[in-house]
């Protein structure tokens, strides 16, 4: 899933730096551009309030752009792009944060399993080097 997201994501970004900004401010690749964060965030399951957040900004510049405000809806499509990035990046810290404790959790059941087994194995030659 990471993967898929990372993808989608590289392709958003050549799809962005191919198209460059060719002379003023263009909303609507703009609000492209962040319809297509949505998804991925929406694919990420994202907290919910930084979803809406972004959203809301999204759903405001395409109000403005059809009320002829081109600049300040791609400055608002703009907001939001980054509202689901960082959301996505948020999303992914938390997915990480609860595999390291996984992971930790499991070391620590391994460190005292070969504890154990160390111990045995002393008991084993200790008892056999005495016979």
């Amino acid at each position: 899933m990471k993967s898929r997201m990372l993808v989608a994501g590289m392709a958003i970004i050549a799809l962005a730096a191919l198209s460059g900004c060719a002379g003023g401010v263009n909303a609507t690749k703009s609000i492209e551009f962040a319809d297509s964060n949505k998804t991925i965030a929406q694919e990420a399951n994202v907290e919910a309030a930084q979803l809406e957040s972004a959203n809301i900004k999204l759903d405001s510049a395409k109000a403005l752009q059809a009320d002829g405000d081109e600049e300040e809806a791609a400055a608002l499509a703009e907001q939001s792009t980054l509202e689901y990035k960082l959301a996505i990046a948020n999303a992914e810290l938390a997915a990480a944060k609860k595999e390291d404790e996984k992971v930790e959790k499991e070391l620590r059941g391994d460190v005292e399993r070969k504890l154990l087994y160390q111990n045995i194995l002393d008991q084993e030659t200790k008892n056999g080097g005495a016979k």
